[in-house]
Protein backbone atom coordinates (compact mmCIF):
# COMPACT_ATOMS: atom_id res chain seq x y z
CA UNK A 1 0.00 0.00 0.00
CA UNK A 2 2.84 2.41 0.81
CA UNK A 3 4.52 1.78 -2.55
CA UNK A 4 1.21 2.21 -4.39
CA UNK A 5 0.55 5.45 -2.50
CA UNK A 6 4.02 6.70 -3.40
CA UNK A 7 3.47 5.84 -7.06
CA UNK A 8 0.17 7.69 -7.04
CA UNK A 9 1.83 10.78 -5.57
CA UNK A 10 4.51 10.66 -8.25
CA UNK A 11 2.00 10.26 -11.08
CA UNK A 12 -0.10 13.16 -9.82
CA UNK A 13 2.99 15.27 -9.38
CA UNK A 14 4.21 14.69 -12.95
CA UNK A 15 0.78 15.40 -14.42
CA UNK A 16 0.42 18.63 -12.46
CA UNK A 17 3.99 19.78 -13.16
CA UNK A 18 3.32 19.44 -16.90
CA UNK A 19 -0.12 21.06 -16.56
CA UNK A 20 1.04 24.08 -14.55
CA UNK A 21 3.96 24.75 -16.90
CA UNK A 22 2.32 23.95 -20.22
CA UNK A 23 -0.75 26.03 -19.43
CA UNK A 24 1.66 29.00 -19.62
CA UNK A 25 3.87 27.80 -22.46
CA UNK A 26 1.46 26.24 -24.98
CA UNK A 27 -0.54 29.45 -25.56
CA UNK A 28 2.74 31.29 -26.13
CA UNK A 29 3.77 28.67 -28.68
CA UNK A 30 0.40 28.84 -30.45
CA UNK A 31 0.69 32.63 -30.60
CA UNK A 32 4.14 32.37 -32.21
CA UNK A 33 5.93 34.13 -29.34
CA UNK A 34 9.74 33.83 -29.37
CA UNK A 35 11.68 34.92 -26.27
CA UNK A 36 15.23 36.29 -26.83
CA UNK A 37 17.88 37.06 -24.20
CA UNK A 38 17.31 40.18 -22.12
CA UNK A 39 13.59 40.41 -22.89
CA UNK A 40 11.49 40.57 -19.74
CA UNK A 41 8.08 40.29 -21.36
CA UNK A 42 6.55 38.16 -22.75
CA UNK A 43 8.48 35.52 -20.84
CA UNK A 44 8.52 31.77 -20.47
CA UNK A 45 10.13 31.90 -17.02
CA UNK A 46 6.92 31.82 -14.99
CA UNK A 47 6.19 28.42 -16.52
CA UNK A 48 9.37 27.12 -14.92
CA UNK A 49 7.62 27.36 -11.55
CA UNK A 50 5.19 24.59 -12.51
CA UNK A 51 7.23 21.84 -10.79
CA UNK A 52 7.29 23.83 -7.53
CA UNK A 53 3.54 24.50 -7.65
CA UNK A 54 2.91 20.80 -8.32
CA UNK A 55 5.16 19.78 -5.42
CA UNK A 56 3.31 22.05 -2.99
CA UNK A 57 -0.10 20.96 -4.30
CA UNK A 58 0.52 17.21 -4.10
CA UNK A 59 2.28 17.49 -0.75
CA UNK A 60 -0.57 19.52 0.76
CA UNK A 61 -3.14 17.11 -0.66
CA UNK A 62 -1.48 13.86 0.41
CA UNK A 63 0.61 14.77 3.47
CA UNK A 64 -0.98 17.90 4.90
CA UNK A 65 0.82 20.32 7.20
CA UNK A 66 3.46 17.82 8.27
CA UNK A 67 4.46 17.20 4.66
CA UNK A 68 4.56 20.91 3.86
CA UNK A 69 6.68 21.55 6.95
CA UNK A 70 9.15 18.89 5.82
CA UNK A 71 9.25 20.29 2.29
CA UNK A 72 9.87 23.80 3.58
CA UNK A 73 12.61 22.55 5.92
CA UNK A 74 14.45 21.11 2.92
CA UNK A 75 13.92 24.30 0.87
CA UNK A 76 15.71 26.41 3.49
CA UNK A 77 18.21 23.79 4.68
CA UNK A 78 21.43 25.80 4.67
CA UNK A 79 23.40 24.03 7.42
CA UNK A 80 25.38 21.75 5.19
CA UNK A 81 29.09 21.22 4.65
CA UNK A 82 30.98 24.26 3.34
CA UNK A 83 32.31 22.51 0.26
CA UNK A 84 28.83 22.35 -1.31
CA UNK A 85 28.74 26.14 -1.30
CA UNK A 86 32.27 26.12 -2.71
CA UNK A 87 30.99 23.92 -5.55
CA UNK A 88 28.28 26.49 -6.34
CA UNK A 89 30.83 29.31 -6.25
CA UNK A 90 33.25 27.41 -8.50
CA UNK A 91 30.46 26.76 -11.01
CA UNK A 92 29.37 30.41 -10.97
CA UNK A 93 32.96 31.55 -11.51
CA UNK A 94 32.95 29.94 -14.96
CA UNK A 95 30.58 32.65 -16.20
CA UNK A 96 33.45 35.14 -16.36
CA UNK A 97 35.39 33.07 -18.91
CA UNK A 98 33.78 34.87 -21.89
CA UNK A 99 35.10 38.18 -20.53
CA UNK A 100 38.63 36.74 -20.64
CA UNK A 101 38.36 35.02 -24.01
CA UNK A 102 36.18 37.24 -26.19
CA UNK A 103 36.69 40.98 -26.79
CA UNK A 104 33.07 41.27 -27.98
CA UNK A 105 31.57 40.24 -24.62
CA UNK A 106 30.73 42.86 -21.99
CA UNK A 107 29.81 42.51 -18.33
CA UNK A 108 26.17 43.19 -19.21
CA UNK A 109 26.11 40.13 -21.47
CA UNK A 110 26.85 37.89 -18.47
CA UNK A 111 23.42 38.63 -17.00
CA UNK A 112 21.32 38.80 -20.17
CA UNK A 113 19.09 35.80 -19.56
CA UNK A 114 16.28 34.59 -21.83
CA UNK A 115 12.92 35.75 -20.50
CA UNK A 116 14.38 37.95 -17.77
CA UNK A 117 14.52 41.77 -17.86
CA UNK A 118 17.93 43.37 -18.31
CA UNK A 119 18.33 44.46 -14.67
CA UNK A 120 21.99 43.78 -13.90
CA UNK A 121 22.90 41.51 -11.00
CA UNK A 122 19.32 41.63 -9.70
CA UNK A 123 18.41 39.19 -12.47
CA UNK A 124 20.38 36.48 -10.64
CA UNK A 125 17.95 36.56 -7.71
CA UNK A 126 14.98 36.62 -10.06
CA UNK A 127 16.25 33.56 -11.93
CA UNK A 128 17.08 31.81 -8.64
CA UNK A 129 13.44 32.07 -7.57
CA UNK A 130 11.63 31.27 -10.81
CA UNK A 131 14.17 28.89 -12.35
CA UNK A 132 16.32 27.50 -9.52
CA UNK A 133 13.64 26.99 -6.88
CA UNK A 134 10.86 26.78 -9.46
CA UNK A 135 12.36 23.61 -10.90
CA UNK A 136 14.28 22.11 -8.00
CA UNK A 137 11.51 22.19 -5.39
CA UNK A 138 9.77 19.85 -7.80
CA UNK A 139 12.29 17.72 -9.67
CA UNK A 140 14.64 17.03 -6.77
CA UNK A 141 12.66 18.19 -3.72
CA UNK A 142 9.58 16.15 -4.59
CA UNK A 143 10.18 13.70 -7.44
CA UNK A 144 13.73 12.59 -6.59
CA UNK A 145 12.93 12.68 -2.88
CA UNK A 146 10.02 10.26 -3.28
CA UNK A 147 11.86 7.98 -5.70
CA UNK A 148 14.88 7.78 -3.37
CA UNK A 149 12.70 6.21 -0.69
CA UNK A 150 12.49 3.04 -2.77
CA UNK A 151 15.34 3.07 -5.30
CA UNK A 152 18.96 4.08 -5.82
CA UNK A 153 20.21 7.51 -6.82
CA UNK A 154 21.32 6.25 -10.25
CA UNK A 155 17.95 4.68 -11.06
CA UNK A 156 16.19 7.73 -9.65
CA UNK A 157 18.17 10.01 -11.98
CA UNK A 158 17.46 7.79 -15.00
CA UNK A 159 13.72 7.76 -14.24
CA UNK A 160 13.63 11.54 -13.92
CA UNK A 161 15.64 12.09 -17.12
CA UNK A 162 12.86 11.52 -19.75
CA UNK A 163 10.21 13.15 -17.53
CA UNK A 164 12.32 16.27 -17.05
CA UNK A 165 13.32 16.38 -20.74
CA UNK A 166 9.75 15.96 -22.00
CA UNK A 167 8.52 18.74 -19.76
CA UNK A 168 10.73 21.19 -21.73
CA UNK A 169 9.07 20.36 -25.07
CA UNK A 170 7.08 23.61 -25.62
CA UNK A 171 10.26 25.64 -25.06
CA UNK A 172 11.54 24.44 -28.43
CA UNK A 173 8.91 26.71 -30.00
CA UNK A 174 9.16 29.77 -27.75
CA UNK A 175 12.78 30.19 -26.52
CA UNK A 176 15.27 31.47 -29.06
CA UNK A 177 18.18 29.34 -27.89
CA UNK A 178 16.08 26.15 -28.01
CA UNK A 179 14.84 26.98 -31.51
CA UNK A 180 18.44 27.28 -32.71
CA UNK A 181 19.53 23.83 -31.50
CA UNK A 182 18.89 21.87 -34.69
CA UNK A 183 19.00 18.08 -34.66
CA UNK A 184 22.57 17.81 -33.40
CA UNK A 185 22.04 20.43 -30.71
CA UNK A 186 18.82 18.77 -29.55
CA UNK A 187 20.55 15.40 -29.19
CA UNK A 188 23.36 17.04 -27.26
CA UNK A 189 20.83 18.80 -25.05
CA UNK A 190 19.03 15.50 -24.32
CA UNK A 191 22.31 13.87 -23.34
CA UNK A 192 23.15 16.88 -21.18
CA UNK A 193 19.78 16.67 -19.39
CA UNK A 194 20.54 13.04 -18.57
CA UNK A 195 23.92 13.88 -17.07
CA UNK A 196 22.35 16.85 -15.28
CA UNK A 197 19.76 14.56 -13.73
CA UNK A 198 22.51 12.28 -12.42
CA UNK A 199 24.57 15.14 -11.03
CA UNK A 200 21.67 16.98 -9.39
CA UNK A 201 20.26 13.81 -7.83
CA UNK A 202 23.69 13.00 -6.40
CA UNK A 203 24.12 16.57 -5.15
CA UNK A 204 20.67 16.61 -3.55
CA UNK A 205 21.24 13.37 -1.68
CA UNK A 206 24.86 14.07 -0.80
CA UNK A 207 24.11 17.55 0.57
CA UNK A 208 21.58 16.13 3.04
CA UNK A 209 18.53 16.58 0.83
CA UNK A 210 18.95 20.36 0.68
CA UNK A 211 16.74 21.90 -2.00
CA UNK A 212 18.53 25.19 -1.39
CA UNK A 213 21.90 23.87 -2.58
CA UNK A 214 20.55 22.26 -5.77
CA UNK A 215 18.60 25.44 -6.58
CA UNK A 216 21.75 27.52 -6.10
CA UNK A 217 23.86 25.17 -8.20
CA UNK A 218 21.23 24.93 -10.96
CA UNK A 219 21.09 28.72 -11.16
CA UNK A 220 24.88 29.04 -11.19
CA UNK A 221 25.14 26.43 -13.96
CA UNK A 222 22.49 28.17 -16.07
CA UNK A 223 24.37 31.46 -15.88
CA UNK A 224 27.44 29.71 -17.32
CA UNK A 225 25.47 28.13 -20.18
CA UNK A 226 22.27 30.11 -20.92
CA UNK A 227 23.13 33.81 -21.12
CA UNK A 228 24.01 36.04 -24.07
CA UNK A 229 27.70 35.57 -23.21
CA UNK A 230 27.57 31.83 -22.50
CA UNK A 231 28.13 30.34 -25.95
CA UNK A 232 31.67 29.05 -26.22
CA UNK A 233 34.27 28.10 -23.65
CA UNK A 234 32.25 28.66 -20.47
CA UNK A 235 29.33 26.52 -21.62
CA UNK A 236 31.64 23.82 -22.97
CA UNK A 237 33.73 23.62 -19.79
CA UNK A 238 30.67 23.56 -17.51
CA UNK A 239 29.00 20.87 -19.61
CA UNK A 240 32.13 18.69 -19.77
CA UNK A 241 32.68 18.93 -16.01
CA UNK A 242 29.09 17.84 -15.32
CA UNK A 243 29.33 14.98 -17.80
CA UNK A 244 32.65 13.75 -16.37
CA UNK A 245 31.38 14.02 -12.79
CA UNK A 246 28.17 12.17 -13.69
CA UNK A 247 30.08 9.33 -15.34
CA UNK A 248 32.22 9.00 -12.21
CA UNK A 249 29.09 8.96 -10.04
CA UNK A 250 27.53 6.22 -12.17
CA UNK A 251 30.70 4.13 -11.91
CA UNK A 252 30.42 3.87 -8.13
CA UNK A 253 28.49 0.73 -7.03
CA UNK A 254 26.96 2.77 -4.19
CA UNK A 255 25.07 4.84 -6.77
CA UNK A 256 23.12 1.75 -7.77
CA UNK A 257 22.25 0.69 -4.22
CA UNK A 258 19.27 2.03 -2.35
CA UNK A 259 20.67 3.94 0.64
CA UNK A 260 18.78 6.71 2.43
CA UNK A 261 20.32 7.44 5.80
CA UNK A 262 20.24 11.23 6.18
CA UNK A 263 18.24 12.68 9.07
CA UNK A 264 16.45 16.00 8.66
CA UNK A 265 18.62 18.84 9.89
CA UNK A 266 21.67 16.62 10.46
CA UNK A 267 24.99 16.58 8.67
CA UNK A 268 25.27 14.33 5.61
CA UNK A 269 26.04 10.73 6.48
CA UNK A 270 29.12 9.02 5.03
CA UNK A 271 26.93 6.52 3.21
CA UNK A 272 25.38 9.31 1.16
CA UNK A 273 28.64 10.58 -0.27
CA UNK A 274 30.98 9.26 -2.90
Amino acid sequence: MEVTSNVHKIVWYVLLAYLFSWIWWVPMALAGVVVPSGQGWPTHLFGLMGPAFAAFAVTAWTEGRAGLADLWARIVRWRIRWYWYALVAATASLMVIPLLTSPDVSGDDLVLYSGAPASGLAVVFYVLIVNGFGEEIGWRGFLADHLLTTTSRAKTALIIWPIWAGWHLPLFWIVGSFRDFGIGGTIGWLVGIGFGSVFLTWLYQSANYSILIVALWHTAYNFTTATAAAAGAAAAIASMVVMAASLIILCFPSSWRHVRTAVAGADPKPGNRI
